[in-house]
């Protein structure tokens, strides 16, 4: 049976082997006749799911200010050479605060991009089935109601984070004002869905309660045909890795097992923690992170990050536990989470206790958890004294990813509920 024809609007370029590759692996497998893209990055495509697509470009949407006869949108196609970053990046590089959040929707608000190519666009390619992810942006909204307004064709939303709420946004004047625009058009969106999908089983909780649905749990789905659990002799000292980012407060708990690290070392060295990130820390953090056999060693490419966490004991999973960041990641579901669960080993993760990647942790006792800076240290101390519990959690880690994130099954059921939305238009 040929499958429904599915319009996905979203932010990024779709580039295959890169770390925004959540959608290309949901619709991996679908029909390159049934399935276009519209985006709104400078960038070019580079994906071998898809060959129809509509850009917006951010840039020349600013540029229609004062220029209200540029053409700022337009159909693209595949680039073999596309770079894995765009040059619209640039525009907000420096400054990402609410302020600047503002002045980027006061753009879209007032700049040109509802014209006669994306209406075109639209009507030649006669969607089935309109599949829209939700994002912290107002204009993405807004594009988002204005297709589904003129095509009039069943909805797909898909969450994957705390985009509604107050409880993940600072209380600053800026910030409370774009949640609040964002809250009014996202009310619409959710209004116009057939069905909403969400990223983890948290968040099915939360949002059915607030928007009165049924939402279904979707994450991104990993091979594991392709990854064969290996059980690995435990490493002398234990070695245990990050790969990620240092920002929004997870230095901070990265720090909080240096620090840990300094009483358990103190007679032998039983841990090393290797810190791979792409980030430059400062001199503060440097201080703090480099230290009891803690150290920071720069960033790593994907294959090198595959072999790294192959070698790897321990893979740490680290959210913030400060007050002013806990709540960022509130009801977010990392890909780095299904990463490390293909990796079949054992996992630390450390967040606060109301988040959802914490929360999901625990639901499967799949990670050792610790949710304050105490519990780190107690963490450590009880796997260096029954290092059993290591080997424990790896196989525990790969059965629940064996479970619940197999590609097989996760590619089934977003095709089920499209077939099922698409029945019922």
């Amino acid at each position: 049976m040929k499958d429904p024809k599915v319009l996905v609007v979203g932010i990024n370029p779709w580039i295959d082997n890169t770390g925004i590759n959540t959608l290309i692996n949901f619709f991996d497998g679908w029909g390159k006749e049934s399935l276009a893209h519209i985006y709104t990055r400078a960038g070019l495509p580079n994906t071998k799911i898809c060959d129809r697509f509509f850009r917006i470009s951010e840039p020349k949407v600013l540029r229609s200010l004062l220029k209200r006869g540029i053409e700022t949108g337009e159909v693209v196609t595949n680039c073999e050479n596309a770079p894995q970053k765009s040059d619209d990046e640039k525009i907000y590089k420096k400054k990402r605060g609410y302020f600047t959040a503002l002045c980027r929707e006061a753009v879209w608000l007032l700049g040109k991009w509802k014209t006669c190519e994306l209406d075109t666009f639209l009507d030649e390619y006669g969607a089935d089935v309109l599949f829209f992810p939700v994002y912290s942006n107002v204009y993405m909204c807004r594009l988002q109601n204005y297709i589904a307004k003129r095509l009039k064709k069943p909805v797909i939303l898909y969450s994957s984070d705390d985009n509604y709420s107050y409880k993940s946004v600072p209380k600053t004047p800026f910030s409370l004002l774009h949640r609040f625009w964002l809250r009014f058009e996202e009310k619409k969106l959710f209004a116009s869905a057939s069905k909403v999908m969400v990223i983890t089983p948290k968040q099915k909780e939360e949002y059915d309660r607030i928007f009165d649905t049924d939402s279904v749990v979707l994450t991104k789905g990993v091979d594991f045909s392709q990854y064969p659990f290996v059980s690995k002799e435990l490493s002398d000292p234990i070695k245990i890795v990050y790969t990620g980012k240092l920002i929004i407060g997870r230095w901070k708990t990265l720090a909080a097992i240096a620090e840990a690290l300094g009483e358990i070392n103190k007679d032998r060295r039983r841990f090393e923690l290797d810190i791979y990130t792409t980030d430059e820390p400062t001199d503060k953090q440097k201080a703090l992170l480099n230290r009891n056999g803690s150290q920071v060693k720069g960033a790593l490419t994907l294959s090198e990050v595959q072999r790294v966490q192959a070698e790897a004991d321990i893979l740490v999973f680290v959210e913030s536990l400060e007050r002013k960041y806990k709540n960022v990641a509130r009801l977010s579901f990392s890909t780095k989470i299904t990463d490390y669960l293909k990796s079949g080993k054992c996992i630390l993760a450390i967040g606060g206790d109301d988040i959802a990647p914490i929360d999901y942790f625990k639901r499967y006792d799949s990670a050792i958890v610790a949710t304050s800076y105490d519990e780190i240290k107690e963490r450590l101390k009880k796997i260096s004294s029954d290092t059993d519990v290591i080997v424990q959690y790896a196989k525990k880690a790969y059965h629940c990813g064996r479970t619940y994130h197999e590609k097989n099954k996760t590619n089934r059921l977003l095709r089920e509920t499209i077939n099922e939305v698409s029945k019922n238009q």
